[in-house]
């Protein structure tokens, strides 16, 4: 990292400057924390953000400052989530919203209002009913077409990581009519907003419900992955004061694309472009400062799954419900070892009661189910194995269906423990994202 932007991360914390700067300091503790987390240094980038709005206020009350503080908190409450520290997330993301309001600025009140919508939505319902959930989107649902796309992308969004199917396609219907009213100015202009972000992120929430919805089209999924990544890559390389902290938010944002176009092309049997978008996201969630995370590991997993799905397409139809040993299998099996090592329940769960982490289960459920399916698709002799990774699975996530909300997680992950491969498993996607699994129902 250059020796100037920490030495503008200093000055700008120090600084009792006149409001008329707090965006330009903003801007430069951002860009000091945003360096630092990328190489793994996240002590450096916390203690900068962690007392950005503190130092920013010493400016006074003016609209500009407030804007400023609102940035710096979005983008805390991005890195403090990725580290699972889901209280600080929950406290920044609040003053963001705080602080967007004083501004009077929508974009500001769009972007951090967006962030505390699918901050909520990763919590579990008694600790933020689903009324909470709509509450924060739709506060921020007025405005120009591009603060309702923000809006509607994070309620849909956020009504797949709660599996509630009805309110996910409505809020997709809103989220949609509010993209096409966007014109080409309005979607070049947010790109240099603090909601840039949010609707690249809108862009990819479509492409999940086409992918989930037994209506909808694979094909048409995957342009919205496009532009949603091409959207994201645009935002992520803004050097405008706008996009401070939209930038850091779509350079994750990438790497989630990657691994929904590596899901999507996996599904319909495109193993090429599979392998190639799958090893991309692998390459991108390690580039983001952390290669032990488990975005890395559930990544790797839908590596496995493309090499389970070369495995299948080589075989004959005759073959297809017993693989043997195959070289493929093998090779996946490796790399599912590989990626539960990474998550946060790396072996067998054999007593519910010390499963205490909500979010967190889901996803390894899912991963050790595929893992099952493949242990059990390499011979009899594997069956105990697979069996137990099943039974942990069903342990992770359970029968959740109720008031609107949840699936039968049983369901789910026998189906992708017993019926190997992403094209006969349930209809589930992986969102790096919220770190969840997405289904509207196996």
């Amino acid at each position: 990292m250059r020796r100037a932007t920490l030495d503008r991360a200093r000055r700008a914390l120090a600084s009792r400057a006149p409001a008329e700067t707090a965006l330009d300091d903003a801007k430069s503790m951002i860009e000091y924390a945003r360096a630092r987390w990328r190489v793994g240094a996240r002590g450096d980038a916390r203690g900068v953000l962690e007392h950005a709005s503190v130092a920013l206020r010493r400016r006074g009350e003016e609209p500009a400052t407030s804007s400023a503080i609102a940035r710096a908190r979005t983008a805390w409450a991005h890195l403090a989530r990725e580290r699972g520290e889901r209280g600080t997330a929950r406290d920044a993301a609040r003053d963001a919203r705080d602080a967007a309001r004083e501004s009077g600025a929508p974009e500001d009140g769009a972007s951090a209002d967006a962030m505390w919508t699918l901050l909520e939505a990763r919590e579990e319902a008694k600790d933020a009913t689903w009324a909470d959930v709509v509450e924060g989107a739709r506060r921020g649902a007025g405005g120009a077409a591009g603060g309702r796309c923000a809006a509607a992308g994070a309620e849909t969004l956020a009504a797949l990581t709660r599996r509630r199917a009805r309110d996910a396609l409505e809020a997709a219907e809103t989220c949609e009519i509010a993209l096409r009213g966007m014109s080409s100015d309005e979607l070049r202009e947010a790109k240099d907003a603090p909601h840039g972000w949010a609707i690249a992120s809108a862009m990819k929430a479509l492409g999940h419900v086409e992918r989930l919805t037994p209506s909808g089209s694979s094909e048409r999924a995957l342009e919205l992955y496009e532009r949603a990544a091409e959207y994201a890559k645009d935002v992520a390389l803004s050097e405008h004061p706008g996009a401070m902290a939209s930038r850091m938010i779509a350079e994750d944002l990438q790497a989630d694309c990657a691994l929904a176009r590596a899901q999507a092309y996996a599904a319909l049997g495109d193993v090429e472009n599979a392998e190639t978008f799958a090893a991309r996201a692998v390459s991108a969630a390690e580039a983001l400062g952390d290669e032990k995370h488990p975005r890395v590991g559930a990544a790797i997993a839908v590596s496995g799954d493309v090499y389970v799905a070369k495995a299948l397409r080589s075989m004959s139809n005759d073959e297809k419900t017993s693989l043997g040993d195959g070289a493929g299998v093998m090779f996946a099996e490796g790399l599912y070892k590989s990626a539960i090592k990474l998550m946060h329940y790396p072996h067998v769960v054999e007593d519910g009661k010390i499963v205490l982490d909500y979010e967190a289960r889901h996803l390894c459920a899912l991963l050790h189910a595929r893992y099952s399916s493949i242990l059990r698709a390499s011979g009899g002799q594997r069956e105990r194995e697979a069996n137990a990774w099943l039974e942990s699975a069903k342990i992770l996530w359970p029968d959740e269906r109720g008031d609107d909300e949840g699936v039968d997680g049983v369901d789910i992950v026998t189906k992708a423990a017993t019926k190997l491969g992403v094209k006969h498993g349930p209809s589930v996607l992986i969102d790096l994202q919220q770190m969840a699994p997405l289904t509207m129902g196996a």
